[in-house]
């Protein structure tokens, strides 16, 4: 434990000027209410500092004589406590008040305005019921004229709902607790558009605070509960309707894990910018990626490039459907992901009950040193050569493939898209969660897995210019079961 009663004001004001620099928002609402009438005007950092200058010497009062263990995080924690900002989460309306509406200094809340300054006149009167005099709105706390406020906001968004005090979220749909329960259990149930939204995916787990408003700014629960985070008669249907787990809604950690559990959070909403479907999942994987409308689809590839650099596990190709433009092994988008898929639980051997546990135990499941080079996704697989024995064309670009079983493994009818193959292609399927040989080079399955393994179709014309193994997109994700133990080399592929 270090003696900090060398404690000196200046630090404290060091830390303050960077917690506002780069952890609060770049503008806020400063809210304030004169006999019942509220009024506010947008403001920014140095306004927040001037206006808050008088915190670093009450820390300074009151930490100046005590030993801290961590100093910079409990300060840190001081001026965070003090400079509370409420956030809003929502639907967009057609009419909302952007940057540009709010620059009048200062702005009355007016009542008779139109539904998107109603709503911003309610979230202002719910931010100063929590305890805040700063709000932001990414409706109008941004000028999106600017390329680069808006790129620093959208990277920063995560964080600020994670440190704002309160986030009040709006469900403008949903008229209360027994609607939003409605929605859970009932089908079949129309969901709030909250619920279908990209943004509010983030907006949902990263703060650590969260209320919850219905229709006509209704509290879902009494105001009496602050923070609705552990309330279970709303967290429990929410994870009904959203897919995520109760102990994730709770307290969510960002990262680049689950990965395909995280995208099933994603793949029923949707955002007006195709690209803000990459952009919305930033703070979710918590990686970086440059901000650049206009890319397109290229986004959420980049988006899995940046993801794939810290992933090790097979599961990332546990998807079906359209593949992205840029990489054949690479999904579209998150919808491609399948729903109730959770990651295994290893086990130590000595606790091991089964002969799948044990495989667990001492082997790698599928190659962890896959990468995306030049010549494409260079990965390992346990590759099955079949052979093709019916076609049955449904329509010009799909059609059900039937194949013979090949290594005591059944291989089921294929429902393939795409431009129909030559008459000698060759095909394949590469098993992905194979059990890797404790020396690497081979790989093995065996019947004791309880789940059947999970494949690629791969396809091989020995007419192309570039012959070699390729990924074919199908519409649901190719499961194979094996009847006995089967080891062979692994095959390397640049899909």
């Amino acid at each position: 434990m270090n003696n900090d009663y060398g404690l000196t004001e200046s630090v404290i004001r060091e830390v303050f000027d960077e917690y506002i620099t780069n952890e609060m928002p770049m503008r806020l609402l400063y809210i304030t209410e004169d006999r019942g009438r509220i009024s506010f005007r947008l403001v920014g950092r140095t306004f927040v500092n001037e206006h808050f200058g008088l915190v670093p010497n009450e820390i300074y009062k009151k930490f100046h004589d005590t030993v801290l263990v961590d100093r910079e995080e409990s300060i840190r924690a001081e001026v965070k406590e003090r400079l509370k900002y409420a956030i809003l989460s929502h639907r967009w309306l057609p009419k909302e008040p952007l940057y540009h509406d709010v620059l009048k200094e200062p702005m009355e809340v007016l009542a008779d305005l139109k539904s998107g300054w109603e709503k911003l006149q309610g979230f202002c009167r719910k931010a100063m019921d929590h305890g805040c005099e700063l709000a932001w709105s990414d409706t109008c706390c941004i000028d999106k004229t600017s390329s680069a406020e808006l790129d620093e906001s959208i990277r920063s968004m995560f964080r600020w709902y994670r440190n704002s005090h309160m986030c009040i979220a709006l469900l403008s749909e949903t008229a209360g607790l027994d609607a939003l329960q409605s929605q859970a259990y009932e089908r079949p149930a129309k969901v709030d558009p909250w619920f279908l939204r990209g943004w509010t995916l983030q907006e949902l787990l990263a703060p650590t605070q969260i209320k919850f408003y219905g229709k006509n700014w209704q509290p879902f629960v009494s105001l009496r509960t602050s923070n609705d985070r552990f309330n279970q008669h709303i967290m429990h249907p929410i994870s009904k309707i959203t897919h995520i787990p109760l102990k994730d809604l709770e307290s969510f950690s960002p990262g680049t894990n689950r990965v395909p559990e995280k995208m099933l959070w994603a793949s029923r909403r949707r955002t007006t910018r195709i690209e803000d479907i990459a952009y919305c999942l930033i703070g979710i994987f918590d990686v970086s990626l440059m901000i650049a409308y206009g890319e397109g689809n290229r986004a959420f590839f980049r988006l899995m490039e940046e993801i794939l650099k810290r992933y090790d596990k097979w599961d990332v190709f546990l998807w079906s459907g359209r593949c992205s433009r840029y990489n054949a092994a690479l999904p579209d988008a998150p919808h491609c992901y399948p729903m109730g898929y959770s990651e295994t639980h290893v086990t130590c051997r000595e606790d091991a009950v089964n002969e799948e546990q044990r495989n667990n135990a001492q082997n790698d499941v599928g190659d962890r040193l896959f990468t995306l080079t030049n010549h494409g996704l260079q990965i390992k697989v346990f590759l099955l050569k079949v052979e093709l024995a019916y076609t049955e064309d449904i329509t010009e670009n799909s059609r059900y493939l039937t194949f013979g079983e090949v290594a005591r493994c059944k291989v089921p009818m294929v429902k393939h898209i795409g431009a129909k193959r030559k008459d000698d292609t060759r095909w394949a399927i590469g098993i992905l969660d194979h059990w890797v040989h404790p020396k690497g080079a081979k790989g093995f399955v065996d019947r004791y897995r309880q789940e059947p393994f999970t494949g690629f179709l791969l396809s091989y014309d020995k007419h192309a210019p570039d012959a070699r193994w390729k990924k074919e997109m199908t519409e649901e994700i190719i499961k194979i079961r094996s009847s006995s133990y089967e080891e062979r080399p692994l095959t390397q592929l640049y899909l």
